[in-house]
């Protein structure tokens, strides 16, 4: 399918050997008007080096800030139709290039996403990943929601772990902004009510992703979701007062309960597997909300010329 161009974005951080298993099938999908370029997150490893000899364009951050920054470095500097935006565990599947052209030529259509299915592996926290898949659209269809005791109910979404975006919406937005996770709900939601396009699905399976091999490792990744989750809840609420450049509203103990309360009743198999999972996200969000007095408004980034570009 020819048409739309198309750069395929993936910031990696000390992922030397995840590389070949990522970039060998995704480069494989290359042709006129597609390229991939891999954001080496000032890593200590051979990721670069890697990067290049698998044919990669690379740009090499000196100073880690998050990956939420590198993929906005490399956006920034694209002139592509589509910005696709994976990460370092994914596994691409044939026909992953095409689907998102053919999602994002519909009219109306800024944002797209094809199913994500998580493989297992030989440890437990690698098998609890597979039974939970994370990442496996809903069977409607439509895409994730991040919506319980939001106020008012959020669009759907998607990860980037296999997101796309119209370069001319990012654009309008300002990309995404700093924060170290929930970026993906945070670009998606904006990118919608500012009525600049939709969400559109491919619910095929065209990507696999390997999940962490460690409970630790595990049990951290949840409960930075549950802190990105509460910090994302004030964010947004803040949002209107914020650019309207009035002061931020201030909430009551009722409606901080009232949240809490929603977070604390939901079922524990909405949000992982087993209990370990669901109360590390949930001791994530509790302790981040019960602190959100030291919460600030996400900013923009400004982005800076960096020493190693393509």
């Amino acid at each position: 399918m020819t048409g739309l161009t198309i750069e395929v974005i993936i910031p990696v951080r000390d992922m030397a050997d995840h590389l070949p298993k990522l970039l060998s099938p995704i480069l494989d999908q290359l042709g006129d008007g597609a390229r991939v370029t891999v954001v080496d997150d000032a890593s200590t490893d051979a990721t670069a080096e890697v990067a290049r000899s698998l044919g990669a364009d690379v740009v090499t951050l000196t100073d880690s800030r998050g990956p939420y920054y590198a993929r906005q470095i490399a956006a920034s500097r694209s002139r592509a139709d589509i910005l696709l935006f994976i990460d370092g565990r994914c596994r691409p599947l044939p026909g992953l290039l095409d689907a998102h052209r053919a999602l994002q030529q519909q009219p109306g259509v800024a944002l797209s996403c094809t199913n994500v299915r998580t493989v297992s592996g030989p440890t437990l926290a690698a098998r609890m990943a597979a039974k939970m898949q994370p990442f496996m659209l809903p069977r409607s269809g439509g895409a994730m929601k991040a919506t319980i005791g939001m106020v008012p109910p959020k669009p759907d979404y998607y990860p980037t772990a296999n997101l796309g975006i119209d370069r001319t919406a990012f654009a309008k937005v300002g990309g995404f902004r700093e924060m170290r996770g929930g970026g993906d709900l945070d670009i998606c939601w904006r990118i919608q009510e500012q009525a600049l396009g939709t969400i559109a699905t491919d619910t095929r399976v065209l990507m696999e992703w390997e999940p962490r091999a460690a409970m630790r490792d595990m049990g951290s990744q949840w409960k930075r979701y549950g802190h990105s989750n509460a910090y994302l809840r004030w964010a947004h609420r803040n949002d209107a007062a914020g650019t309207a450049g009035h002061a931020a509203p201030k909430h009551s103990p009722v409606e901080a309960w009232t949240t809490l309360r929603a977070e604390l009743r939901r079922p524990v198999g909405e949000l992982a597997a087993n209990a370990l999972v669901g109360l590390a996200f949930q001791y994530g969000f509790v302790s981040a909300w019960l602190k959100r007095s030291e919460f600030v408004m996400p900013k923009h980034f400004e982005v800076v010329p960096e020493l190693d570009a393509p």
